[in-house]
């Protein structure tokens, strides 16, 4: 499915909550886990986005935060760790190894242009920093809700 810039914009920059802010599984490693994400669009409440979180195995610091829209529309994807360089469809822009990454959605070009991190992320290294940095940056105004479980730590992001 291919999306105009401005819808693709105005999905990336409309308030959104989490569906199911209580309990937050994040993944262990070699795991990726889904969290359902609405919005109000015209007055009617929309389903159709979801906040995708990968964690790798043999190298546990790489990690994938993805905005997805209906199922399959990357929004926004950040990445850690990533042993390859990126090149970017232009030529202008060249992620090293192991540079973190932000990829945002571009008309004709799906995710396939990757940026430096902003500042927004304070920390890549860890899941749940990363996550509530994810969830911020991708306008999810209940994330004072959040309450966060990676391999059976529970705590409030609040707390720490």
């Amino acid at each position: 499915m291919q999306l105009s810039q401005e819808e693709a914009d105005t999905l990336r920059m409309i308030e959104k909550y989490l569906t199911s802010p209580e309990l937050v599984k994040l993944p262990p490693p070699i795991g990726t886990t889904l969290h359902p994400v609405h919005y109000n669009h015209e007055g009617r409440r929309m389903d159709n986005m979801k906040i995708s979180t990968y964690h790798a195995r043999i190298n546990a610091r790489k990690i994938s935060c993805r905005l997805l829209y209906n199922g399959n529309v990357m929004l926004v994807r950040v990445d850690t760790q990533d042993a390859t360089p990126h090149t970017n469809p232009d030529k202008k822009t060249i992620i090293q190894p192991y540079q973190p990454h932000i990829h945002i959605y571009r008309e004709g070009y799906g995710d396939k242009f990757a940026y430096p991190l902003p500042d927004d992320f304070r920390n890549t290294e860890d899941i749940s920093d990363l996550f509530m940095d994810f969830l911020s940056y991708s306008r999810i105004i209940n994330s004072n809700e959040v309450k966060v479980d990676i391999q059976g730590v529970l705590w409030n992001d609040s707390e720490i």
